[in-house]
């Protein structure tokens, strides 16, 4: 693993393109709107932290490069929000909304009415389209706001298209919204792109084309080696199985070859849904995965992460080009780039760098709950879950004992305290209530929690403390989880770069404030006025 120098790109611009955007905010301000666009391309790319867009754009030629130097670049926008993980980052993408809103609470959650886990986007009302036969399909009936997707088509009465694409099922479906026209996402059991009876009755003819082709499989027995470095077998990253089977599906998702197979299958989008070319404005949601397959592996430190994010930045640019044409013009087509999150160092990476951190596990969490309820009351089942959002209570264990959930909750958070590697732990009645909201760290834990869903003890590790026994992760509100990139590009954009802070939320009212619509349901955001500058008349 290598530890990069940061590229000094982004600072040296900051230098000239504060001063002249400043000042153009108010000279903007007299002329006319502009005219719509007549495609938006909303792309985030999965675990981007970032510094990413700094440690390494001296080396970026493609999209990230051309958004980097000719878009508005916002330096200081987080996901500021609890857990900051798949679902919540890209359902707040484009509705505005933090979890405590639109009900996306994590990737998965322990639903009390049907008593086992459940993921954001599972909907046993429906059926996948394209994979296993008689698998049940997913849908975004668990999200309780409406997206900018969805304001577009209730504006226009439908006219115009909405599709949303990823590897993941979760990270094509909340962005795009319940009136989508469709989401794609990669079925690993069968290699193909596949999608669900909640949007189609079946696969679209050029969709099945496409999975007859087999591009997933195109890869097989290719070794995957840096840019620059083709061929040089000490150098190479990994090798792929030559055989299409479960070693292959996983490994391949680690690689850019998985992004590249998802890029083609967005430019097939935009061509056979003719996106940019209906009347209104057509709206494209692509959401990179294999960057966070990888980075879970690696860590952010490692080689592998830097050729990735180099040929990620290929591949924008080859959306860049793919969407400007159907668009008919740079001047019809607005772009914005985002990340779901960011994610920790490897604690090992961290010893070496003589800093804190290290591993632990949520069952010693769930242990030491446990023995100090165990010891109050006596002998019982005290936890039904342990998630990623915290730990669910047994209502029946806490009923049976003449207990009330509230002392439950508060013996659990203070025998969770006790851990060394614990930092802060909140309770469901100090959520409800809004107490002990004293910080920014508490502030994200209250927008994460929806009491219906949410988990009634939350225990956050110390920075860089990590409960994986290897690899990485996410989902802290730290920086180093919440700070990602943003920028837009396009459709009279105004170069620069803005240091302020801002919010993944103030993405879908801004874009609702460009299209003159309303701005989606849940939205707690702000309107970035470096994109939409203050106008004198609503007629202009």
């Amino acid at each position: 693993m290598m530890w990069k120098k940061q590229s000094f790109l982004l600072p040296l611009l900051l230098s000239t393109s504060i001063a002249q955007a400043q000042p153009a905010r108010s000279a903007k301000a007299a002329e006319p709107s502009p005219a719509a666009p007549q495609l938006i391309v909303a792309i985030i790319v999965d675990q981007f932290r970032y510094d990413y867009t700094t440690r390494f754009a001296a080396r970026y030629t493609g999209g990230l490069h051309t958004m980097l130097n000719e878009g508005a670049v916002f330096l200081d926008a987080h996901q500021d929000h609890f857990p900051t993980v798949t679902a919540p980052g890209h359902a707040t993408f484009m509705t505005g909304s933090t979890p405590a809103t639109s009900g996306i609470v994590a990737n998965e959650w322990y639903d009390r009415p049907s008593g086992k886990v459940i993921t954001s986007v599972e909907d046993a009302a429906t059926t996948l389209l394209g994979g296993t036969p008689g698998a049940k399909g997913s849908s975004p009936h668990n999200l309780l706001v409406s997206t900018l997707g969805d304001e577009i088509k209730i504006a226009d009465g439908g006219t115009t298209k909405v599709i949303g694409i990823s590897m993941k099922d979760r990270a094509a479906i909340l962005p795009a919204g319940p009136m989508a026209d469709a989401a794609y996402w990669f079925d690993s059991a069968t290699g193909h792109v596949v999608s669900s009876t909640f949007y189609l009755r079946e696969l679209p003819t050029w969709v099945q084309r496409f999975n007859a082709a087999k591009p997933t499989e195109r890869a097989l027995g290719q070794t995957w080696y840096p840019l620059g470095a083709e061929g040089k077998a000490d150098r190479a990253f990994l090798t792929l199985p030559a055989t299409p089977d479960k070693e292959y599906a996983s490994r391949w998702q680690q690689t850019p070859f998985a992004n590249d197979m998802l890029e083609s299958f967005a430019e097939l989008v935009l061509t056979q849904e003719h996106l940019g070319h209906h009347h209104g404005t057509d709206l494209l949601t692509v959401s990179f995965s294999a960057n966070d397959h990888l980075g879970h592996a690696v860590g952010p430190d490692d080689p592998a992460v830097e050729d990735m994010c180099l040929r990620t930045d290929q591949a924008i640019g080859r959306l860049l080009a793919a969407a400007e044409r159907a668009a008919g013009g740079r001047q019809h087509l607005l772009v914005v780039l985002s990340a779901d999150h960011g994610v920790a160092p490897k604690p090992e990476v961290m010893a070496e760098r003589k800093m804190p951190g290290g591993r632990a596990s949520m069952a010693e969490v769930v242990n030491t709950i446990v023995n100090a309820l165990n010891a109050r009351w006596g002998t019982g089942e005290w936890i039904l879950s342990a998630q990623e959002t915290g730990i669910y209570l047994n209502y029946e264990t806490v009923a049976t004992k003449r207990l009330t959930l509230v002392e439950v909750e508060e013996e659990a958070a203070r025998a969770a305290a006790t851990l060394p590697f614990m930092e802060r732990t909140y309770t469901r009645e100090q959520l409800l209530r809004h107490v002990a909201m004293a910080d920014e760290i508490d502030s994200y834990v209250a927008r994460g929690f929806y009491s219906s869903r949410s988990a009634d003890v939350f225990a956050i590790q110390k920075p860089y403390w990590l409960f994986t026994a290897e690899g990485t992760s996410h989902g802290t509100p730290y920086n180093y989880d919440t700070h990602v990139p943003l920028i837009f590009w396009g459709n009279n954009v105004r170069p620069g770069v803005f240091p302020e802070r801002v919010g993944v939320t103030d993405v879908a009212p801004t874009l609702a404030a460009l299209l003159r619509i309303g701005t989606p349901t849940g939205s707690v955001g702000s309107i970035l006025r470096e994109i939409v500058p203050a106008q004198s008349s609503l007629n202009r």
